[in-house]
């Protein structure tokens, strides 16, 4: 039944209506990273998507073993400024950590 109903929809409808969720999907992300939607694709096109996720897993350990912050805080950390230099990151993740440990402490 669904296979005569795509042959019913002429495929530039088909076209458009994918144009549209192929649009928006870059729009979510560009808007998550601020980037234009233009460079998101750029980003796709020239990365390996599922090595990036494993190299950001493994980043995200790491620094997590190193500052005891879940992966939810170092996230945030690590996007919170555009155009954040390593030593704005690493002082906001250590001040992070330091005021954890305190507050355990407490």
């Amino acid at each position: 039944m669904a296979q005569m109903t795509e042959q019913m929809v002429p495929e530039y409808v088909i076209v458009e209506q994918l144009h549209h969720i192929v649009e928006d999907a870059l729009d979510d992300i560009a808007r998550t990273t601020k980037l234009t939607s233009f460079e998101v694709l750029q980003i796709l096109e020239e990365i390996d998507m599922k090595s990036f996720q494993k190299a950001s897993e493994n980043a995200i350990k790491k620094i997590a073993v190193a500052t005891d912050l879940n992966s939810e805080e170092i996230s945030e950390i690590l996007t919170e400024k555009m155009h954040a230099s390593l030593d704005d990151v690493v002082n906001r993740l250590h001040e992070k950590s330091k005021a954890d440990r305190k507050n355990l402490a407490s």
